[in-house]
């Protein structure tokens, strides 16, 4: 083996490296400083922590490096290229850096606020040119919103907030906002729902830093938001046998538009929210699983509700009314159009038919969403449980069980719950009649029908009078509670 320890310029692997001792950073220093295999520094001897910098691409950069005094946090501040910033430039830029670290102030950390406060400068001048309605533009525009919600939100923010509509973001005033706010005393449901929307652009805008706070939180936090009790009204449970024989008697007399009517009826059967039943199209049902699926719901999950019996009997006449009327209309509940039926648009609203079955039947008034929370209420009559309920509702359970193991009520158990409510809603009509038993003369009795919708409306099945009954009332109720 050749032995190299005798050879000038070379050093014994074993050795350890010689640290390069600092000098004077020159021009002619700078220039004969050329690249290696692996990054080295330089430092001058003037400027303890003042460096060249030379990478293995041959780049020169002049870097700054010291300790925090009074900590032991390392600081290094990349100057800039030797070919672009001339020495004397460097030195200073390094005098300033290394006296900062010295005196114990971490030139990093002031580096990044007067970086930030150059930001939040130019923030403020551009919040200066954000107007409300430019931010409600850029909210939509950046948020994946359902059509329905951008909807509301460009009628409500034009509307509500029409006063500094056109004024920068960056003046709207907590006091400014809160005024407004109680200015709304008289249409407050409204208002309300404006300043929700007014609030979220808001925050967006914060998120974004446009603006450092959400003048709308003034609100919450002086406690003036009007408070609102929550929603109940609903077909009560006595009132069910008098909206059924209403229902019916509306259908048989043509007193509503059967669309309409079959709509209300599917309503209850299914709890369905009024946009997602009117929303519903053939492409949705499954006739092989015998289901259907709403896509779009509030919560963003998917909505699959079995058939029942009832239910297939209301959209095969659906269907067979529809292809002969409108067999282009996608929708399973067209829209009138005239005298006849659109052929791409969908039922709208069914209040004036609700309406009409109020009357008829001596009940208070009734809307679509009442209905929901009548079925909500059929479903706690029949006992069925409250995990299986919030799966026909479509609502959030959050138990670990039935998010992780369970999942949520398989097909079937849906189909048999929904049949028990098709079933408690057919037994609901009733009609006049004499007793049976003779000895009771001419006496005038209630029956109760079991298959009375099917037999009546859709004439898929035979009426089934069953129990001789009383008139269904709360008292009626109580009575038979003794």
């Amino acid at each position: 083996m050749t032995n190299l320890s005798g050879v000038a310029n070379v050093t014994p692997i074993t050795s350890k490296r010689v640290k390069a001792k600092p000098i004077k950073l020159t021009a002619t220093v700078i220039n004969k400083s050329l690249a290696r295999a692996s990054r080295y520094d330089v430092s001058d001897s003037l400027i303890a922590g003042f460096k060249l910098r030379v990478s293995p691409s041959g780049n020169k950069k002049f870097i700054a490096t010291g300790r925090v005094r009074g900590t032991s946090k390392t600081r290094t501040l990349t100057i800039g290229d030797a070919d672009i910033v001339s020495l004397d430039e460097a030195r200073r830029s390094a005098t300033e850096f290394l006296s900062k670290i010295q005196q114990g102030i971490d030139a990093t950390q002031v580096k990044q606020v007067e970086e930030q406060a150059k930001a939040d400068k130019a923030n403020e001048q551009l919040a200066k040119k954000v107007t409300l309605q430019k931010a409600m533009l850029q909210y939509l525009d950046d948020r994946k919103l359902k059509p329905s919600t951008r909807k509301s939100y460009e009628y409500e923010i034009p509307f509500y907030c029409s006063e500094f509509l056109d004024n920068s973001i960056q003046d709207l005033t907590e006091d400014g906002i809160c005024e407004w706010y109680l200015k709304g005393a008289k249409t407050p449901a409204s208002i309300d729902k404006a300043f929700r929307s007014l609030k979220a652009i808001l925050q967006y805008m914060v998120g974004l830093r446009i603006i450092t706070f959400n003048p709308c939180e003034a609100v919450n936090v002086r406690k003036i938001r009007y408070k609102f009790k929550a929603r109940t009204r609903r077909i009560e449970t006595h009132n069910i046998t008098n909206f059924i024989d209403s229902w019916i008697g509306c259908m048989g007399n043509k007193l509503i538009n059967p669309i309409q009517g079959d709509f209300i009826l599917f309503l209850l059967l299914t709890g369905l929210r009024l946009d997602e039943a009117r929303t519903l199209k053939w492409a949705n049902l499954d006739y092989k699983s015998q289901s259907l699926t709403i896509p779009d719901t509030k919560n963003g999950n998917s909505h699959t509700l079995p058939f029942t019996p009832l239910m297939s009997d209301l959209l095969e006449r659906r269907n067979k009314d529809n292809a002969e009327r409108c067999p282009t209309n996608p929708f399973v509940f067209p829209a009138r159009q005239g005298r006849g039926v659109s052929d791409t648009k969908h039922l709208n609203d069914c209040r004036k038919a609700l309406d009409k079955i109020a009357k008829e039947g001596g009940l208070p008034i009734i809307r679509p969403h009442d209905v929901r929370r009548s079925f909500a209420s059929i479903l706690e009559e029949l006992n069925i449980s409250e995990s299986n309920i919030k799966a026909l509702m479509n609502h959030q359970d959050g138990t670990v069980t039935r998010k992780h193991y369970i999942q949520s009520a398989n097909l079937e158990t849906k189909r048999a719950n929904l049949h028990k409510v098709a079933c408690y809603l057919e037994e609901s009509a009733t009609i006049n009649g004499y007793h049976p038993d003779p000895r009771r003369g001419n006496e005038r009795v209630v029956f109760a029908c079991e298959n009375a919708i099917r037999d009546f409306i859709y004439g898929t099945s035979t009426i089934e009078p069953s129990v001789v009954k009383g008139e269904v009332t709360a008292t009626e109720i109580l009575e038979s509670m003794r």
